[in-house]
């Protein structure tokens, strides 16, 4: 069937002019009517027409899927995968267990750690610092991307940690406690950066969490440290001044050597008695001899005497009462002297514990750069699309065929 021009201009013709001449001067004036007298145009429409007469609605689904493997074929930009395997270990390596009913549903410390780094990786703050370090976000917008793939140049910091999220995937296996980090970008070299950056920054952040009670701990036990060598230097100055007031270095063993000199006089004292008691049985009372004994005796009791009254008396300066008062000082001094030891010991112990409580982030596989693309999955995009539009498309005929029914 051919479409007769209706333009007065057109409907005369030279007769002296050839068929091809005409069709020229056609082509050169009125090039879209050409197009649409011309047979093949005429065929396609044609075409069409049967095509839709047959095909109906059915053929939107096999043009959008058309224009699905066109895009996944020729337009995606391809995306690589840098991926890492880790664990997260503390400097000790070991772990409390619990046991019975309490370790149902306990969760470990390396789980925990495990759970805090995936909310630390999917989080805001990293990824503000990865567009702050390695510019992240303009990678993500730059224009060689096509269209649908890359990240717009306008947008929020929201749009930009979603689409960071979507590209950035991290998976923990409970059994095995292993971390596996896959980062997706337009380039294999700065995929590799990407997970590289993000290794670091995770292990900064994880030693960061215990940094602070840590340094707490420290400050603690340092200041108790402090407070106990000043409180022994207090009792050891006490116990100095205290020595030099009262002229004795030890009053204890004073004490002790004049308990040996009074107990030698008692024992002198009794001798003499006794020798006394056995000259006066057969010697008169004022023999020399019995004189002589008499007068030793006086003498020693007033020697027991002045020696008992040095250890033993109501005053202040009595030995009694200066080694009472020395054995309190001493007594200060090694409860200060101990609590100083014991000071020590705990801020060494919170040291070796603050050290135990770091962790490492041990790497099972490193950053590698990709030699091929991992997405878009073309072929598996393309037959899901696909499905997609055959799925929608048969749910419309069903809706429509219900109403149609009803309508009548």
């Amino acid at each position: 069937m051919r479409y007769k021009s209706t333009n007065p201009a057109m409907s005369h013709t030279n007769p002296s002019l050839s068929n091809t001449q005409r069709k020229l001067r056609k082509l050169r004036t009125r090039p879209v009517l050409f197009v649409k007298d011309s047979r093949p145009y005429l065929k396609a429409i044609k075409t069409a027409y049967a095509t839709w007469a047959r095909l109906g609605s059915f053929l939107l689904v096999l043009l959008t899927s058309l224009l699905v493997v066109i895009y996944y074929g020729l337009v995606a930009s391809p995306r690589y995968v840098s991926q890492v395997i880790f664990v997260v270990e503390q400097a000790n390596g070991q772990e409390v267990t619990l046991g019975g009913l309490a370790s149902l549903g306990a969760t470990s410390l390396s789980s925990k750690d495990a759970y805090i780094i995936m909310a630390f990786i999917k989080s805001r703050e990293l990824s503000e610092r990865l567009d702050t370090k390695l510019q992240l976000q303009k990678h993500y917008a730059l224009s060689q991307w096509d269209w649908f793939s890359r990240l717009n140049q306008n947008a929020t910091a929201e749009d930009y940690l979603a689409f960071y999220q979507a590209h950035t995937t991290v998976s923990y296996d409970e059994l095995a406690g292993i971390l596996t980090l896959e980062v997706q970008t337009f380039s294999p070299e700065y995929s590799q950066k990407i997970a590289q950056q993000i290794l670091t920054e995770s292990e900064v952040f994880i030693n960061q969490l215990g940094v602070k009670m840590v340094n707490n701990q420290m400050d603690f036990a340092k200041l108790e440290v402090s407070r106990a060598h000043d409180a022994f230097l207090q009792q050891q100055t006490a116990l100095v001044r205290f020595q030099d007031t009262n002229k004795l270095f030890n009053p204890e063993q004073q004490s002790g050597a004049l308990l040996e000199v009074i107990n030698q006089l008692e024992s002198s004292l009794v001798v003499l008695e006794s020798e006394l008691k056995i000259l006066l049985t057969y010697m008169h009372q004022s023999a020399p001899e019995v004189i002589t004994k008499q007068n030793n005796i006086k003498a020693l009791k007033a020697q027991l005497l002045e020696e008992q009254a040095r250890l033993t008396t109501g005053d202040a300066s009595s030995l009694n009462k200066i080694n009472s008062a020395f054995q309190e000082i001493k007594l200060n001094t090694e409860l200060a002297l101990q609590l100083y030891k014991n000071s020590l010991a705990g801020l060494e112990a919170t040291r070796v514990e603050a050290y135990q409580k770091l962790k490492h982030l041990l790497i099972i596989q490193s950053a590698k750069i990709a030699h091929e693309a991992s997405y878009p999955r073309r072929i598996y995009s393309i037959f899901t699309w696909f499905v997609s539009l055959l799925i929608m498309y048969l749910v419309a005929k069903l809706i429509v065929a219900i109403i149609k029914e009803h309508a009548e």
